[in-house]
């Protein structure tokens, strides 16, 4: 029996699934603020500034990125409808993700001291009383004087 090599795929070439390619010119990450975007390998995403619904970002390492064709809306809630300005466009690159974490956390460090932090309580009101306990202290005797031997919540 004579072995045979083993057989590999040869490595490709990556690129975007679809070729067609939005006519609007390319969208720059530097123009977006630090959380509408995502750089992580595993999450590549951005907010479409047309639909503002988060949409992966496909062929990052290549030299032509782009914005996945999406629906607007959100899943099972509403209409499956096309975002035709936002599907297919062009994706500028021009931010490192080390960038991307230090506007990120410089953001969050700015944000993090407008809010306040304690729980402030509100004071517990007293109990309104009852409508006949407010007849009943009306109608009780004072001092000296003697009630007639009923209770108070009959005296009238």
């Amino acid at each position: 029996m004579a072995s045979t090599p083993e057989r590999t795929a040869r490595p490709r070439r990556s690129r975007t699934r679809s070729r067609t390619v939005n006519a609007r010119p390319a969208l720059a990450l530097s123009v977006l603020k630090p959380h509408q975007y995502d750089l992580r390998p595993a999450c590549a995403s951005l907010v479409c500034p047309d639909c503002e619904t988060w949409v992966p970002i496909t062929g990052l390492g290549t030299r032509k990125p782009k914005v996945v064709p999406h629906d607007t809306g959100r899943t099972w809630k509403d209409a499956a409808v096309r975002c035709r300005l936002g599907s297919n466009r062009l994706v500028t690159v021009d931010v490192t993700v080390k960038k991307w974490q230090e506007r990120l956390e410089d953001g969050h460090a700015e944000t993090g001291h407008r809010r306040k932090t304690t729980v402030l309580r509100k004071p517990k009101t007293a109990v309104a009383p009852a409508v006949s306990q407010i007849a009943a202290q009306k109608r009780t005797p004072r001092g000296d004087e003697r009630g007639d031997g009923r209770p108070l919540w009959l005296l009238r």
